[in-house]
């Protein structure tokens, strides 16, 4: 590898790092619940054999002179025992490291990220490749590591590829939507696990021919309304990031995901059913999931990302646009929900892996109090609420209707409290290099 790498941000990147400070950063986690005590030295192991291949996860963001981009590392990433807090936020202080960690507690590991490498089906698939090479090596495995793919293909930045400059936009205008009050409690966190059989949860959707993301949708819908605690005259949205690997030929690991919407207008009324919202809400997704559709979403963030004017203005003016842009965006959402579906485990991972969990968010400085995440594996759905406070009023009242549909659900909550910790920076800095003043100035 050249002494000195660099990427640039890809479109959803963009608007990630304008987030990121020296004490937040959009971050992911992704827990697998091993079926023996994780051993850390072989946890490392097992990084240093995979990461090589996929620079897409070695990342490491910088701020320059027009737009941030992001250096590839030669370091390994955090890794370490489970700290005073789960989901610990990934800051502009990993200068230097990947922007990701690994923690262990116990049998239980996950793997934190920054938003800005990449989206929960990139990021998810290193994982588990990450997990397959640790169980190899626990049973004595060894031969070398072979990646599944290239790292040209892991790197494409696919919203560049499928930009049509000049193409058709999207057009269509956001509308305010109803918000629970943000009551962010200082360095907090609180995580709300639902746990079902996902077969259970594919019954009652297909019941209604839905997919089990528009079914949970119209309960999270529900759940809204009845934890209020007051009528609602705004409308409801459900914000549903949507796998654009689906629609477009592409390998690429990093950023590849746009949302679309899910919405229901209550009109005032605390009495609606779960049948209602099902009816009214029916079909709404599956009509914006078409590569026509989705192509206009594109040309639209492309269309902002290339505008000569913004490219031309320095990032310290862009980058209060940019926050004040997203802001803008999550006012027009009631919540994110990515359901990242169910991950037919890897063969090497069949016995050894008993479940995943996935939390989509610290919300904090993102402008929404609650976000929601699933996933399934092992025949378990794992559905997570992920605040910043006390407040349980909206996952209570999704586990009700769920066990009044029939499903049996066991709860689980993690929390605690703690502030992001700068950890300890490679030693080794490369010399200076024209290749980054050309990062700096994305040249």
């Amino acid at each position: 590898m050249p002494a000195f790498q660099w990427f640039r941000t890809d479109t959803a990147s963009i608007m990630f790092s304008a987030l990121t400070t020296k004490d937040w950063g959009r971050t992911f986690r992704f827990t697998a619940i091993m079926d023996a005590p994780v051993d850390p030295d072989l946890l490392k192991a097992a990084c240093a054999d995979v990461l090589p291949c996929y620079p897409n996860m070695r990342l490491s963001l910088r701020r320059g002179f027009f737009w941030t981009y992001q250096t590839v590392s030669d370091a390994l990433p955090e890794i370490r025992a489970e700290a005073s807090r789960p989901l610990l936020p990934i800051t502009a202080k990993y200068r230097g490291l990947p922007d990701f960690r690994l923690v262990y507690n116990g049998s239980e590991v996950s793997l934190e990220s920054s938003h800005c490498i990449g989206d929960g089906k990139g990021i998810m698939r290193v994982f588990e490749e990450i997990l397959s090479r640790y169980v190899y090596l626990l049973d004595g495995g060894e031969e070398p590591y072979r990646p599944f793919q290239t790292p040209e293909e892991s790197c494409e930045n696919a919203f560049d590829t499928y930009y049509e400059k000049g193409g058709q936009r999207d057009t269509l205008r956001t509308q305010k939507a109803f918000h629970f009050e943000e009551r962010y409690e200082p360095d907090y966190i609180r995580l709300l696990f639902a746990e079902t059989d996902e077969q259970k949860i594919l019954r009652l959707a297909h019941a209604r021919n839905m997919t089990v993301t528009e079914y949970l949708s119209a309960v999270l819908i529900l759940g809204v309304i009845r934890a209020a605690g007051k009528p609602i005259s705004e409308r409801i949205t459900i914000a549903v990031p949507v796998n654009l690997r689906r629609f477009f030929d592409t390998k690429t690991l990093r950023n590849f995901t746009i949302q679309t919407y899910i919405n229901f207008d209550p009109a005032g009324r605390t009495d609606r059913t779960l049948d209602e919202i099902c009816d009214a809400t029916y079909g709404r997704l599956r009509e914006t999931l078409s590569r026509e559709r989705l192509q206009l979403t594109l040309n639209k963030f492309g269309a902002l990302k290339y505008n000569p004017v913004l490219r031309a203005v320095p990032y310290a003016i862009k980058r209060p646009v940019l926050v004040k842009s997203q802001n803008d965006s999550h006012a027009s959402v009631t919540t994110i929900f990515t359901n990242l579906g169910d991950r037919p485990l890897p063969e090497a991972l069949q016995g050894r892996v008993k479940g995943l969990r996935f939390v989509n968010g610290d919300t904090r400085n993102y402008g929404l109090a609650v976000t929601v995440s699933c996933i399934s594996a092992a025949g378990v759905l794992s559905l997570c609420f992920s605040v910043a406070n006390r407040n349980t009023r909206w996952f209570d009242a999704c586990v009700d209707i769920l066990r009044e549909q029939g499903a049996e659900i066991v709860t689980h909550v993690m929390e605690g409290t703690g502030k992001p910790e700068t950890p300890e920076k490679p030693k080794q800095k490369t010399p200076f290099t024209v290749e980054k003043i050309k990062a700096y100035f994305n040249i």
